[in-house]
């Protein structure tokens, strides 16, 4: 091969022109390295990493135009190397290109741009490169002619440079375990020790939350109920201000169990623990493990388990027990999964063969809370062994290490022999129903809680050790027995508990029975796991649904009145309750060096339940959370007023200044929440529907939990539709979609009396979500929707191209006018706004604008008109923005830059033809509120806020023009308002909204505005209102009653006619129009 002198100084001139669509903007090599400081992290422990697929994405918004793509553009850098190289023609093509982006960014950044042709016989997923490799696979002669003698230094720089773009990637859907990777970043965006005394310790596996970005997560297979959770960086907004850069902020959150060098033999027998019990759903999730050797010197071993919101006893101490039946109930239901899980593990089918599974130490501290159920946790301390054929013979093993807190008798004495004395002769084996004992002595601590809050956890455990030190002069202990049998004591305290239960406490009674007769007593009378859930399931079926007397409105004022004592002590330096990080403080995973030659026990003495001092009083307040939402909703800066009582509860009386009622279109203030994106809204519902508590369902509604809710007056007899769009194009953001949608259906959940609809712009898919009054919708129901609905990847051999016209043509049948009495529809659309499925671009254009004009019963002629309403008389358009009969709200995914223009052209240039603004369009990130009220409220819909920003280089509405243009669509003319209407539509139009001779039915929109009346026929001679000086309608109407201050009905008059311009013919004209109406309504 014929090569040329290659200066490597100079870049390719590809890369240093001017390329297609960028219109003078910075080339593509300085474009990288502009991004790679925006999408730059740095790791806790102070290694940088690149978010490329993100980077990738805001560079394809850019160079992804009509005439070329960024793939081509790259290609351009690597054949014009190629070129300076030789003088043969390259044996590569585009598709060499996205398999190695990653090593092309890298040349770049190391402005080599020229060496590319080298490494075509490399590809990204074989990053990291080691130098030693690289010396094989790269042509030596070839790099000392581009680079001359200094060339070995390349080898060096390329492997720097190359760890920021080639992160680990955590592969947790699948079998991913014990991968090295040496010199890798870890790319943790946060990292936070759970327990701080072990954040430094080399005897102790030491644990941690950590966040990873989204994009190095690999969660394929994963369900989406029990998968790792998705939450948001908290610096997400604070990077989009300062850098001008738009970021998702999205991050898995995973629990990472570290262990050092010296417990290496302790992290082999915890994975191979947790293999044992990866499909045991009951259990915390393991997703795998790996070895990082980032420092030679001092390797770590680490599993990545599922992170919980927190444990059993972080709650004791962090939430006020249950109090209402449907609590207590919901209580009890969650702990009882923890028996049935024993009895899953207890018996292990492992590849076909049977095991015998002891855990080893069942705790409050080790039951974590995850979603709406309790999972056990930290199985360090458990045993397995092939199981025995002989049913007659109770399973038997050696155990080591637990807490003495909760351990059985038999195995109390066990570990005491093994601590106490080498040479001392071990006890018997221990049954697998040690671990119930166990689960009883947490089902004791938690019927105190139940009954006397965390202060009577306190108390009991004291009890205890008071109890234990009038027989013993021995180290302090606060067991549940003397070694033998259970304390009298105990037996004693859940006789108290028993004569203490509140009435609506069905449970708790017949728990202690159980704990006392079958869980508490001598191993060979001790039931096994199997027995307790049965009989958990037997005591739930047998008690009749309950009913709280307490009324709500005394309930409320009482617990307000407990909060405002809780935060006038808090103030004065008294203990904060009400932060519920402080629960995720009491995760017990701990472990010790095996260095010796000869097991250890690992023993605690006590229970960390009762590290926190004793408050005065035990607060039991079960709305807390709404409460306090209240009162952080009242402004500072004004001292608050004495509050009132009265039927609705306690209240705080407001200076808000009340608007005038004297005019439909004065401007009306209305007060906006905090802006929310969804994952904020998501923490909030949480909090509102208790969902961090230990006795409610997660997803439960959490309508008139607001004590100022903004939905509730916009969403009054009106219909709520999710139209998802679920082409091809959609399953990049699927799981995204998947959230929003969660959220927005949970947050609405019940508002809609006839349920909320789901629809999909593949008309193949079938929602299966209940409607109709007498079914009840779950949250559940749309997320399993969307695992059925999603799409396939673009480009594959199934890929489906939709658009949401077809559907919304379904929603909103062609020609129904807006009648009297109906519910009107808001739809919410969740799409890309590509729509490959058009048949033409301006499709939804003219879809939606003869949809309204239909409603409205208005020609198009009306919409070229240049005549002006009377000075007052409000506009058809203006009665139309106000009554709302449709809207429609795009929730916007990705950063397509001529989806984006098209929404934003039917957000914002809608009434630029002439058509009320009845449109939204928010990003999906932006504000939960302005996504279910955006199109509803003429407020939330100029409200803009930070979140509401274009995608990365998004263009213009006109640029969007443009490009329909140039892709050979005929671009619609702005000064031509109509054109935009076929004139198959306008005759439709005309056809559905005249009336005809035979009367079919044409209509009125009236508003009434202080005495006044004004009515539109849909054809009057000046295409507008009257101003009618009349006595009440004694016609049906219905009042809309909403923010505005006055008010406004809507008449739908099948029999109106042309109107004479003479006020008295006029007035004659519509009392007989009533006569009739009346007689037609008595037919």
């Amino acid at each position: 091969m014929s090569r040329r002198p290659l200066n490597p100084e100079s870049p390719s001139a590809a890369s240093r022109e001017s390329t297609g669509g960028l219109q003078g903007r910075d080339t593509l090599h300085d474009e990288v390295k502009k991004l790679r400081a925006v999408y730059e992290r740095k790791s806790p422990d102070g290694h940088i990493f690149v978010l490329v697929n993100s980077l990738t994405e805001a560079l394809k918004a850019k160079y992804d135009t009509g005439d070329t793509s960024l793939y081509n553009c790259l290609y351009s850098i690597l054949q014009d190397a190629h070129d300076k190289l030789s003088d043969e023609p390259p044996d590569i093509t585009p598709d060499h290109i996205p398999p190695m982006c990653r090593i092309l960014y890298i040349l770049l950044e190391l402005d080599q741009p020229g060496l590319a042709p080298l490494f075509r016989r490399l590809q990204d997923h074989q990053l990291p490169f080691t130098r030693e490799y690289l010396e094989q696979q790269l042509d030596r002669a070839a790099l000392q002619e581009c680079l001359g003698p200094g060339f070995r230094s390349f080898y060096d720089d390329f492997v720097r440079a190359q760890s920021a773009w080639c992160p680990l990637v955590f592969e947790v859907g699948g079998q991913w375990d014990h991968q090295v990777h040496y010199g890798t970043v870890i790319p943790y965006h946060a990292k936070r020790p759970i327990l701080a005394e072990q954040a430094h310790s080399d005897y102790h596996a030491r644990l941690y939350e950590v966040h990873i970005p989204k994009e190095f997560v690999d969660a394929k297979g994963l369900d989406s109920e029990i998968g790792p959770v998705l939450v948001e960086d908290e610096n997400a907004e604070h990077r989009q201000a300062s850098q001008g850069a738009p970021s998702d902020g999205l991050y898995y959150r995973f629990a990472v169990k570290e262990f050092s060098q010296s417990l290496k033999s302790s992290y082999d027998k915890e994975v191979r623990t947790f293999r044992a019990l990866r499909n045991q759903s009951g259990m915390i999730q393991y997703y795998g493990c790996f070895e990082s050797r980032a420092d030679p010197e001092r390797p770590t071993y680490n599993i990545l388990l599922e992170y919980a919101d927190y444990d059993l006893a972080g709650a004791v101490v962090a939430e006020s027990p249950p109090i209402s039946y449907d609590e207590i109930t919901s209580f009890w239901q969650s702990l009882s999964e923890v028996a049935t899980t024993l009895t899953e593990i207890h018996c292990l089918d492992i590849n076909g063969h049977q095991y015998d599974f002891w855990h080893g130490d069942i705790k409050p501290e080790n039951i974590l809370r995850v979603g709406d159920h309790f999972k056990l946790a930290d199985p360090g301390d458990s045993s397995i062994q092939r199981a025995r054929h002989d049913q007659n013979l109770r399973p038997r093993a050696e155990v080591y290490g637990g807490t003495r807190t909760y351990a059985a008798p038999e195995k109390a004495r066990w570990l005491d022999t093994e601590s106490s004395s080498l040479d001392a002769a071990l006890p018997d084996k221990i049954c697998q129903n040690s671990d119930v004992w166990s689960l009883g002595c947490v089902f004791s601590v938690a019927a105190t809680y139940v009954v006397l809050g965390d202060q009577g956890v306190k108390i009991y455990d004291r009890i205890r050790q008071h109890e234990h030190t009038k027989s013993s002069n021995g180290p302090t202990t606060d067991v549940f027995h003397d070694n033998k049998n259970v304390l009298d004591i105990v037996t004693d305290w859940h006789k108290y508990l028993r004569a203490n239960t509140r009435r609506s406490d069905k449970f708790t009674s017949s728990v202690l029975d159980m704990v006392d007769d079958y869980m508490l007593t001598p191993a060979e009378n001790r039931w096994e796991a199997l027995q307790v859930s049965n009989h958990f399931q037997r005591l739930f079926s047998s008690v009749g649904k309950g009913k709280s007397e307490v009324p709500t409105t005394i309930e409320q004022m009482l617990q307000e009145i407990d909060l405002r004592a809780e935060i006038r002590q808090e103030s004065d330096g008294g203990v904060n309750r009400l932060d519920s990080d402080v629960a995720k403080r009491h995760f017990r995973h701990e472990q010790e060096s095996n260095g010796g030659t000869i097991r250890r026990a690992r023993i605690r003495n006590e229970s960390s339940v009762t590290q926190s001092a004793i408050k005065p009083t035990a607060q039991r307040s079960v709305h807390r959370q709404a409460i306090l939402e209240r009162f952080n909703q009242r402004e500072p800066q004004r001292p608050p007023m004495p509050p009132i009582i009265t039927s609705a509860g306690l209240h705080q009386i407001s200076d808000e200044t009340v608007p005038s009622t004297g005019s439909l279109y004065s401007t009306v203030t209305e007060s906006h929440p905090e802006p929310l994106n969804v994952h904020k809204m998501g923490g909030k519902l949480k909090e509102l529907g208790n969902g961090r508590s230990l006795f409610r369902n997660p997803h439960k509604s959490v309508k008139g939990k607001f004590s100022e809710d903004p939905l509730y007056p916009h969403y009054e007899n009106r219909d709520l539709i999710f139209l998802v769009d679920n082409g091809s194009t959609m399953s990049q953001h699927w799981e995204e979609a998947t959230y929003v949608l969660k959220i927005l259906a949970w947050r609405a959940l019940d508002y809609d009396s006839d349920g909320i609809e789901l629809f999909f712009t593949d008309p193949t898919t079938t929602a299966k979500v209940p409607t109709g009054k007498n079914q009840k919708q779950e949250v559940n129901h749309f997320l399993k929707a969307m695992e059925r609905a999603k799409p396939k990847d673009p480009g594959g051999k199934n890929h489906t191209e939709t658009s949401i016209t077809a559907q919304l043509s379904k929603i909103f049948p062609p020609g129904t006018p807006y009648l009297e009495g109906e519910r009107k529809k808001t739809v919410l659309i969740l799409t890309d706004g590509r729509w490959k499925g058009q048949k033409y671009p301006t499709e939804v254009d003219e879809l939606l604008k003869f949809t309204i004009l239909s409603i409205a019963g208005q020609d198009p002629k009306t919409l070229q008109s240049t005549s002006r309403e009377p000075a007052g008389n409000p506009t058809w358009q203006e009665v139309f923005e106000e009554v709302r009969p449709i809207t429609l709200q795009f929730i916007a995914f990705g950063h397509d830059n001529e989806g984006w223009a098209r929404m934003k052209r039917l957000d914002d240039f809608m009434q630029q033809e002439g058509l009320p603004d009845v449109i939204d369009m928010e990003p999906s990130t932006g504000d939960t509120y302005k996504m279910l009220l955006g199109s509803i409220s003429k407020s939330w819909d100029n409200q803009k806020n930070q979140a509401n920003k274009e995608p990365p280089y998004i263009h213009s509405p006109s640029s969007s023009m443009s490009q329909m243009s140039n892709s050979g669509h005929e671009t619609p003319r702005p000064d031509n308002r109509s054109s935009f209407i076929t004139s198959s539509s306008a005759s439709l139009i005309q056809q559905m909204s005249s009336p005809s001779e035979a009367g079919s039915p044409g209509f009125t929109f009236s508003a009434q505005v202080g005495g006044s009346r004004h009515t539109l026929s849909p054809f009057s001679d000046h295409d507008g209102f009257e101003s009618v000086q009349r006595s009440p309608s004694r016609r049906s109407t219905r009042e809309l009653t909403g923010p505005r201050s006055s008010r406004m009905s809507l008449n739908m008059n099948p029999f109106s006619r042309r109107r004479s311009t003479s006020r008295g013919q006029e007035d004659d004209e519509v009392r007989a129009a009533d006569v009739q109406h009346g007689k037609a309504s008595r037919r």
